[in-house]
């Protein structure tokens, strides 16, 4: 579009510098013969209104005479009507022969003339009785002469062959761009396809994500409140170990927690079966969602679930060092000798 109007501003500017520009106008010279003479009238070809032009007169003698009456009225054409612009008259001069008489006729168009001029000559010799009389049109007086329009025609036609190649090139400037911006359309479209694609599968994803999320929260838990236990248990045990004078006093006591303590085993290896079954589906999700969730966080998951696991095992570990067991005293009782055994 910058090169269109920079293009229309150029010719716009190039035509008004055609039209303003003046151009020389070439001459023209109409010769005629009568009475013995030939008389040659040199005049432009073309002016403007309201300027000073000038015809230039020869008279040529054929033969040795007397010029016994010349006279030459020029006119033009004023708003449809002839108007006397100038006139000349010589009489009674004697040339030799090929001798010239030159005139100079200088006059100043008027502003509203709009035509040719019209030009009408008498001529009366010694050596014919009657005039010998010719008229003809001289000068096209123009606001714009025809050079002027040829010229301010040739800057057209000059600005139009370039405008013509400019938009030739534009055209197949705008062509290659349509076609791109065709292209660029149609994989537009297909990435938009895409990305709807990708959205649906990332919303997917971070529901799974947060799903998993809780599962640690849940497991992160479990693991706190196992490991309070297991604080409790160890405490409970270091209890135990201080006080082992009194757990012969309370065996059954001790009996009982000891089956307590194996229930607990018992509930901790089945939490752990569980935590196995259940990391053993968590690495099923992951080599089913390895091709799109983002590694990093499916490392974190997996080290978190080792961890948990690995917790849980030493829990059980601990639990199982920790078995109650059992002192049976043994004491030997004495037969008197008077008794029957």
């Amino acid at each position: 579009m910058q090169t269109k109007k920079t293009g229309y501003f150029l010719s716009t500017l190039l035509l008004f510098s055609g039209l303003i520009c003046s151009v020389s106008a070439s001459t023209t010279t109409v010769s005629f013969r009568g009475g013995g003479v030939t008389v040659d009238l040199t005049f432009p070809e073309e002016a403007h209104p309201d300027t000073t032009i000038t015809h230039n007169v020869t008279i040529t003698a054929n033969i040795a005479l007397t010029l016994q009456n010349f006279t030459i009225f020029i006119y033009a054409p004023v708003n449809a009507i002839w108007q006397e612009v100038k006139n000349q008259t010589i009489t009674s001069w004697d040339l030799l022969e090929n001798e010239n008489l030159t005139s100079r006729l200088g006059f100043t168009l008027p502003q509203e003339a709009n035509g040719t001029l019209y030009c009408f000559i008498y001529v009366k010799t010694n050596q014919s009785a009657y005039y010998s009389s010719y008229t003809f049109y001289t000068t096209e007086v123009r606001e714009m002469t025809y050079s002027e329009l040829l010229a301010g025609y040739n800057v057209l036609n000059n600005t139009y062959n370039q405008l013509l190649a400019d938009y030739n090139q534009l055209s197949s400037d705008y062509n290659t761009l349509n076609n791109t911006y065709n292209n660029l359309q149609s994989s537009y479209a297909a990435l938009n396809s895409s990305y709807n694609e990708l959205s649906a599968n990332y919303s997917i994803l971070n529901n799974a994500y947060n799903d998993l999320q809780g599962r640690y929260n849940t497991l992160q838990n479990s693991y706190n409140e196992l490991d309070s236990n297991y604080k409790n248990v160890n405490s409970a045990r270091n209890s135990l170990l201080g006080d082992i004078s009194k757990l012969q006093l309370d065996y059954d006591s001790l009996n009982s927690t000891f089956y307590s303590v194996q229930g607990n085993f018992t509930n901790l290896q089945a939490v752990y079966d569980a935590l196995k079954e259940t990391y053993n589906n968590l690495l099923s999700d992951f080599n089913n969602l390895q091709g799109v969730v983002d590694s990093d966080r499916i490392v974190l998951f997996i080290f978190v679930v080792t961890v948990a696991c690995l917790i849980a095992f030493v829990i059980y570990l601990k639990r199982k060092k920790e078995e109650p067991y059992v002192i049976i005293r043994k004491e030997t009782v004495a037969v008197k000798p008077d008794e029957k055994p």
